[in-house]
């Protein structure tokens, strides 16, 4: 596995867009230079056939009506007919809200993107179900449009938040009547994180287990790492990140950070690894870069944004900069003042 993900990487390139992302139209020929990844979910409808999609090392071949979810650890490629039209709805979104919201409301909107092995889930829509998607993609497209303004924003969460629930009972349905509607490459791993008997939804798969009796505290299955009663493994690891956002610019560490969180630095990068499928150093590169980019942005020079970002030198950072980007930090900020 962890061999596969390294030729990926490899193979793959990192894309980056502002949080959120929609496209509903037909392209002629269409194909992705190559495999890529971005920190967004993404819901892929396909209106066209004959297209093919790659998430992981899973290939697929689609048919009008294929919706696929994909989270943001999966590298994918698509690639339409030669020559044919390639039509599709595209939504990305920064999951980083609806996992906020999750403890809150108790109801796990990310299922579908998040308890499952790697290789995306499709869905397969048809009739009623798909033009219940379709005006739902629409009204999402509308309310985009009015991103600018707060009321704006809060309706178009709402929509995506109503589609999410509308697919998560759709792919319930159809676990529960045995239909070959769906499939994804982790159906076993569904069984731990669905419905309890008696129909409960939404409950975290493991929540509650190995807890130690008159003690308040629980401890994860298998990682020996202690955690504060009612804290998922996901909510755990948004603390950690949230961490290193707020403390971006200071000089960021395994141990340093794994002493904030009182746990051993062996087991702060197994449980990270495990929860987000890339390593605690990749997400502190990734999020220094993304802070420089707005410093950039800002007008900031190259040494003034390596050092308030606190690295090495110049060269460190170009050297990062170049490697997560593909360009230079100063062609990046020539390219975004033109």
């Amino acid at each position: 596995m962890e061999e596969r993900r390294r030729e990926m990487r490899q193979e793959g390139f990192y894309e980056e867009f502002h949080s959120f992302y929609y496209y509903s139209g037909s392209t002629r020929s269409w194909k992705m230079k190559g495999l890529h990844i971005h920190k967004e979910y993404e819901l892929l409808l396909f209106m066209s056939g004959g297209a093919s999609i790659r998430i992981g090392s899973r290939m697929y071949q689609t048919r009008p009506g294929d919706l696929f979810l994909i989270n943001n650890r999966e590298y994918h490629k698509t690639e339409g007919a030669e020559g044919a039209a390639y039509s599709r709805y595209v939504l990305m979104f920064d999951p980083d809200w609806i996992l906020g919201l999750e403890p809150a409301l108790g109801y796990r909107f990310s299922r579908l993107f998040e308890d499952r092995e790697e290789g995306g889930v499709r869905l397969h829509l048809s009739g009623g179900t798909l033009e219940q998607v379709i005006r739902q993609m629409e009204r999402i497209e509308g309310y985009s449009r009015r991103r600018e303004d707060e009321a704006g924003q809060v309706l178009l969460k709402l929509c995506i938040l109503e589609l999410l629930v509308k697919l998560d009972e759709f792919s319930h349905s159809l676990e529960a009547g045995g239909g070959d509607g769906w499939e994804n490459c982790g159906r076993a791993g569904w069984e731990k994180a669905g419905r309890e008997p008696g129909g409960g939804r939404g409950r975290e798969a493991g929540s509650g287990v190995g807890q130690e009796p008159g003690s308040g505290m629980s401890r994860e299955a298998g990682s020996g790492m202690s955690r504060e009663p009612g804290t998922t493994p996901r909510e755990r690891v948004e603390q950690i990140k949230t961490y290193v956002r707020d403390h971006v610019d200071e000089r960021l560490d395994l141990e340093d950070i794994a002493r904030q969180f009182y746990i051993s630095s062996h087991y702060l990068s197994h449980y990270f690894r495990r929860e987000t499928g890339f390593t605690l150093g990749q997400f502190i590169a990734q999020a220094k870069i993304d802070r420089a980019k707005e410093l950039l942005q800002k007008g900031f020079s190259v040494t003034d944004t390596a050092i308030s970002l606190s690295y090495n030198s110049d060269s460190h950072f170009i050297n990062t900069f170049k490697r997560l980007t593909g360009t230079t930090p100063k062609r990046y900020a020539s390219e975004m003042r033109k």
